[in-house]
Parts: C-alpha cells; structure tokens; sequence
C-alpha cells in the first residue's frame, strides 16, 4: 500500500534539466510505453469533478478496490484541494476543512486517513461512512497509513514529531519508540499485520529509515550494498506489504526506489527512478522517467501507457500503487499543459490482468 503525502518528490530533478530529461528519453526502448508481449494494460482517467482539470492518486487500498485522489483548482488558484475516493465507479467527495487538503492511503471497508493545514497547523483526519472526524494529536499531525484492521499511523506535533499509530477503541495515539539519539521521526506506512515503516532523525540531519515490527522492537533500514552514505541527499521508505518495503534514495549521483526484504535484511536499488507502492509479492509501481513503470520481484520492468508520446512528456508518469494480485495499478499520467503553460496531471488506472 503506498501513502503520498507532505514528503514531496524532487521532481526538480525531472524538469529542471532539458538535456537530462532528452538523455533519459533517447535511453529508454522504442516500445516502452506498451506492456510486454503477451501482457495488456488498459488505461483508464478517474472521474474528474466539474470546474477542475488537474488531479493525482494519493493511495488505493491493499486489493485494490478503493482509490483515493485529489483534484486541483484551475490554474491552481488557490492552496485548496478537492480529496475523492473512488469505489465501484462512482467518486464521492470528502469534505475536509483548511488547504492542502489530502486522503493519504483507504482500506478495503473505505476507511481513509489523511491530513490538511487549518489554521496554520497540519491536522489528521479519518474518514468512515459518509463522516469526518479529528484524530487526537499532540497540537497537530498527520495520518499518512491504515491497515484493513483499520489501524492507522502517522505523525503527531508540530515540530519536533513523534511517529504515532492510532488503535481502534483508544481515542489518543500510541506514540512508537524511537532509538537513542533521535531528534523527531514519523510513521509513514502500515501492513496488516502490523509492521510499521517511517524514519527518524539521527541529530545531526540525516533521515535514517526505520521499521517497527509488530512485536514492538524496531530496528533501521540498511542502504544497499556499493552506495556511499557520504553521498546520501534523501533516503525514506513510502510503503510496505509482507516482507517487503519500497522507499527512496536519493544520492549526489542518482535517484532511485529501493526495495528492502524485511526477512533476511537485504536492500536492492531498483531500475525504476521513483516509486510508492509495493504488493506481498514484491511488484513495485512507480516510475522510469518519464514513463510509470512496474518492477517486479526479479527486478523485471513493465512499462505501462500514458497520454502522450514518452518524447513529449517532459514532466513524467507514475504507477503509485499496485494491487496485491498485480492486475490493477493506479497513479497519474501527464496530459500536456494548460492555456497558462503549466504541466497538468490526470489521475488514472491501469487493468492489467
């Protein structure tokens, strides 16, 4: 299950360099944006709400039957933002309150949890049955997982934050242990059996990536072998399902997804440049700039289709979340540029089965 939410992508890295982004495009195959033989993968735009033209996935449930996504205002005229789910066809609007308004992962019985900026301060929400409700926090926070137990997790204050999970039945957080030296930390993503993945800060700025094991012990997230520490710019894990866990690395000289085994403690850094969701069977859905891509558990890539010609897509597509049978991914695909020149994002599906 991936959850997007205040961790932004450097997506300056993508768009801030023409020569780089016409180096990444000439590298890649002439049929990529086409699944391989054998393999058909539909694309299909999510509903989008009258008056706006912009939208992204923001979390899908673990079998995949419900999507969250948020839409943006024309010409981003405002720092509000519309969050829908979307179940059985049909998108039903969550009305959360303030700006920067976000559903940052959903359950299979339609439980969402996000957060938005009221105030001046980062709230988190849930959203069950047609109702919103605040979740307790120490003067603000952020929900950013749920498992289909409908445990969620998160952040808890302003500055410094501590990683947080919210149990059904307890109105206050849990706050999770963080190791000695830590400054602040957050909890990002959450399996259903428990198994928790965020980061902390380690007191000298540095973002170390850390696992909260159902049992209560926790233990940090290895770099891969052959990559420098020294090199490190950012580093984060985004999900986790089963043994797996999928996150980022950004060094001085790359940026790709990393994918962790949480049972025999390996690290890998994947062909795909970016990615958020990961399956129990290991497929992870993200991106090769610019085109959304899949790898799966041998590091084998699909390229999924987009709405425009890879040549032409100087922003860039993303597979942001993976169903665990593999057939249905959902993320974002470039549409071109409105009457204003900016770049315009359409939430979307892919029915590969």
């Amino acid at each position: 299950m991936s959850n997007t939410q205040r961790f932004k992508r450097p997506r300056a890295l993508i768009a801030g360099s023409a020569l780089a982004l016409a180096a990444s495009v000439a590298a890649l195959p002439q049929a990529a944006s086409a699944a391989p033989e054998g393999e058909e993968c539909v694309l299909q735009e999510l509903p989008m709400p009258k008056g706006l033209y912009f939208s992204v996935v923001t979390g899908m449930s673990a079998e995949g039957s419900v999507i969250a996504y948020r839409a943006y205002p024309a010409g981003m005229s405002s720092d509000e933002r519309y969050p829908y789910l979307y179940e059985d066809g049909e998108a039903t609007a969550v009305p959360i309150p303030g700006a920067d308004q976000i559903l940052t992962d959903v359950n299979e019985d339609g439980l969402a949890v996000g957060a938005s900026w009221v105030d001046g301060v980062q709230r988190p929400y849930a959203f069950e049955d047609g109702e919103l409700r605040e979740l307790a926090s120490n003067d603000g926070g952020a929900a950013t997982g749920v498992n289909d137990d409908g445990v969620i997790v998160g952040i808890a204050g302003q500055g410094p934050t501590v990683p947080v999970k919210w149990v059904p039945g307890q109105e206050k957080p849990v706050e999770l242990p963080l190791p000695k030296g830590a400054t602040e930390g957050g909890a990002r993503a959450i399996d259903g059996d428990g198994t928790i993945v965020g980061s902390y800060d380690d007191g000298a700025g540095t973002s170390v990536p850390y696992v909260w094991h159902p049992d209560g012990s926790g233990e940090e997230l290895r770099l891969p072998e052959g990559v420098d520490p020294a090199t490190v710019v950012a580093y984060y894990p985004s999900a986790v399902a089963g043994e797996w866990a999928v996150g980022y690395l950004l060094t001085q000289d790359s940026e790709n997804a990393v994918r962790w085994n949480l049972e025999d403690g390996t690290a890998e850094v994947l062909e795909l440049n970016y990615a958020e969701g990961i399956n129990e069977d290991g497929t992870v859905a993200g991106t090769v700039d610019p085109i959304a891509a899949v790898a799966d558990e041998g590091g084998g890539v699909t390229y999924l289709p987009g709405l425009v010609d890879p040549a032409e897509n100087w922003f860039g597509d993303m597979a942001a979340d993976v169903s665990e049978d593999g057939e249905l991914l959902a993320g974002q695909v470039f549409a071109g540029e409105d009457e204003y020149g900016y770049h315009v994002l359409k939430a979307v599906t892919w029915d590969c089965d």
